[in-house]
C-alpha cells in the first residue's frame, strides 16, 4: 500500500506539514476533583491543567451537563470561527457515573453535521502557535496558508447499506461506548451527542485537555483498502510518509505523553481487530490537527474502510462489538 496515494484517511483535518515549540504540560496525572452543584445535586467535576510549567489548576465546571471552553484558553486565538469572525460557543457534554472511578475519558465522534456551512470554511489554524515558531519546521502552513477548514464534511455512504455516513457511524459507536464507560465508573465527556452538531478538531482537543485524562477520536476510512488503523502523535507522519523533526516538541507533547498515546492507540488497535475480525493495519504516529491542540494522551482510530464491502458490513452490523472492544482497550490503559 502506498501510504500517501492508495487511500484517503477520513480522520478530520490532516496536517501535512510540521512544527517547532511551545511549553505545554502533557498532563498525564489523574485529575483532582472538587464538589460542584449540577441538577441541584452535589457532584464532582474534573479539574484541568493549564499549559504552564507550574501546572496551575483551574476547575472545569459543567453547567447542566455542558462544558464550555475556558475564556482564557491559550488555544482560543487559533480555533475555528463563525463566518462573521465571531467565536462560536466551543462546548462539550459531560456524563457522570453513579460511582466515579477517578478517570475521565473524552470520546470524540469524528466529524459532524455535513450540512453545516461552517464545515467547509477556512478558519482554523493548522498549528496553534505563532508562525515565527515554525521556521525550523520549514512548513508551508504559515501566513494565509496557515488556516484550514475547521472540520471536513464526510458525505460518502457506507457501501454495505448505502445509508450511513462517517459522522453517523462515529456517533452511533461513540454513544454505545459512552454507556459502557459510564457503567464502568468513568466520567465521559463527548464532543457531540447528536447528528446536527459540529465542532472543530482543534476545539475538540482543547476541551479534552481541560476536562479529561485521555481522548479517543472515532472514525471510519475510505481509499479502497481494508482494516483498522490507529494513530498517536509523533514527528513521523505515517499518512504522508514524511518526518517532521520537532513537531511534538513545538506542540508541547512530552515523551511521556507520546508514549501513553501510543499505548492507548495500540490497545485500541489490538482489541478492535481481535473482536471484530478486521485486519490489523498497525499503530502509527501521525501529524494531525487534533493532535496539535492536545495536552493529554490521545489517539485517533480509523475502525475500517467504509468503501470496502467486507469492512463496511462490519462497520454497519458490529457496532456493539466495536464499542465493547474500545471500552476494553480503555480499561487496559488504566490497568482495570
Amino acid at each position: 500500500m502506498k501510504k500517501n496515494k492508495m487511500y484517503h484517511l477520513v480522520c478530520g483535518i490532516l496536517i501535512i506539514s510540521a512544527a517547532a515549540s511551545i511549553s505545554v504540560s502533557a498532563g498525564t496525572a489523574k485529575r483532582k476533583v472538587k464538589p460542584v452543584t449540577r441538577y441541584n445535586t452535589a457532584e464532582t467535576a474534573a479539574a484541568t491543567q493549564t499549559a504552564t510549567q507550574a501546572q496551575e489548576k483551574k476547575t472545569a465546571v459543567a453547567q447542566n451537563g455542558v462544558y464550555h471552553l475556558s475564556e482564557n484558553s491559550k488555544y482560543r486565538p487559533y480555533l475555528w470561527k463563525n463566518a462573521d469572525g465571531s467565536a462560536p460557543d466551543y462546548k462539550a457534554y459531560v456524563f457522570e457515573p453513579k460511582v466515579f472511578n477517578g478517570h475521565t475519558v473524552f470520546v470524540d465522534p469524528g466529524h459532524g453535521d455535513n450540512s453545516a456551512p461552517e464545515a467547509n470554511q477556512k478558519r482554523e489554524k493548522y498549528y496553534p502557535v505563532d508562525d515565527s515558531l515554525l521556521k525550523s519546521m520549514k512548513t508551508s502552513m504559515v501566513g494565509a496558508k496557515a488556516y484550514g477548514v475547521g472540520v471536513e464534511a464526510r458525505d460518502s455512504k457506507n457501501v454495505y447499506d448505502k445509508t450511513e455516513t462517517e459522522p453517523e457511524f462515529s456517533l452511533k459507536v461513540a454513544l454505545k461506548l459512552k454507556d459502557l464507560l459510564i457503567n464502568n465508573g468513568y466520567r465521559v465527556v463527548m464532543s457531540r451527542t447528536d447528528f446536527n452538531q459540529n465542532i472543530s478538531n482543534g476545539a475538540r482537543s482543547a476541551i479534552a485537555g481541560e476536562t479529561s485524562d485521555i481522548m479517543v477520536s472515532i472514525h471510519s476510512n475510505t481509499g479502497k483498502n481494508s482494516g483498522t488503523l490507529s494513530f498517536y502523535p509523533g514527528d513521523s507522519d505515517y499518512i504522508s510518509g514524511s518526518t517532521y523533526p520537532g513537531y511534538t516538541n513545538i506542540m508541547g507533547l512530552t515523551k511521556s505523553n507520546v508514549e501513553l498515546s501510543k499505548k492507548l492507540a495500540e490497545n485500541m488497535e489490538s482489541n478492535i481487530t481481535m473482536t471484530t475480525g478486521l485486519k490489523n493495519k498497525g499503530t502509527h504516529s501521525a501529524v494531525l490537527r487534533i493532535f496539535s491542540y492536545s495536552s493529554i494522551p490521545t489517539c485517533l482510530v480509523e475502525v475500517g474502510f467504509a468503501d470496502n464491502a467486507t469492512d463496511a458490513k462490519i462497520l454497519s452490523t458490529k457496532k456493539d462489538a466495536i464499542a465493547t472492544s474500545m471500552a476494553n482497550a480503555i480499561d487496559q490503559y488504566f490497568n482495570k
